[in-house]
């Protein structure tokens, strides 16, 4: 079983991960959760929590059923989404960010609770307006349970949109083969794009390589503050159309 804890303390720790950050198609995903400590756990729980992990290590229909298990379990889960146009005009790593604080923001904490609280970030971004204490973990989501419950929530809750968005246009689905790729750039998602170009949820600074100049936008001129290098140093990454 993945850990339970980063620090064994009294603060309560939320996990944080995303979904469709590489994706060509439609929005970014982040979840946030906050597991209850071992000794509120049920049976449910203690059946549960095993099962827990990296959500690409698992299978789609397992992590349905985790997903809506975390959930109902959970002391709070929320999800965070960005839009293709927000990715495309403050850049995919702002949008990772901005996932991860509406995913917190869902989780309607009290403000003056947050003083009590860790966050557990996969990957290598902060969050710069966070004002209490955070890390970022990577391989998070195979390391520390929280995490992985949030990778796991936002998976589910990206590919069920994707699904759902299909089921109401199945043009679409079908010339990008959406149902399959889940909105990542696969061959036949590439070849759909330079037969019948961009749709409207397509990120457009992410395929220039497969669309008229005209359908593509350039990467945004932006700062982007809260990137983390393996030493732990807190530094600035600018982005350069």
């Amino acid at each position: 079983m993945l850990s339970l804890r980063h620090t064994q303390d009294a603060l309560q720790e939320i996990g944080c991960d995303e979904a469709g950050r590489g994706c060509f198609w439609g929005p970014i995903m982040a979840g946030a959760v906050l597991w209850p400590p071992f000794d509120a756990w049920t049976e449910e729980h203690k059946a549960v929590a095993p099962q827990i992990k990296d959500s690409k290590k698992i299978s789609p229909k397992k992590r349905e059923t985790l997903a809506d298990a975390i959930q109902r379990l959970a002391l709070k889960a929320g999800v965070g989404v960005v839009s293709n146009a927000e990715i495309d005009a403050r850049g995919i790593t702002w949008a990772n960010q901005e996932a991860f604080r509406r995913a917190l923001k869902a989780l309607d904490l009290p403000s003056d609770h947050l003083k009590d609280v860790r966050l557990l970030l996969d990957g290598e971004l902060t969050i710069p307006d966070w004002n209490g204490e955070q890390h970022t973990i990577v391989e998070g989501d195979n390391t520390y349970l929280c995490i992985g419950a949030a990778s796991i929530l936002a998976k589910v809750t990206h590919d069920r949109w994707i699904q759902a968005y299909c089921d109401g246009q199945t043009l679409c689905a079908e010339q990008y083969g959406l149902r399959t790729s889940k909105g990542y750039g696969t061959a036949v998602h590439r070849l759909g794009l330079q037969t019948h170009g961009a749709h409207e949820l397509h990120r457009r600074t992410f395929i220039r390589k497969y669309v008229p100049e005209n359908q593509s936008l350039p990467k945004p001129n932006v700062a982007i503050e809260g990137y983390r290098k393996p030493t732990g140093e807190k530094c600035l990454i600018r982005l350069k159309k």
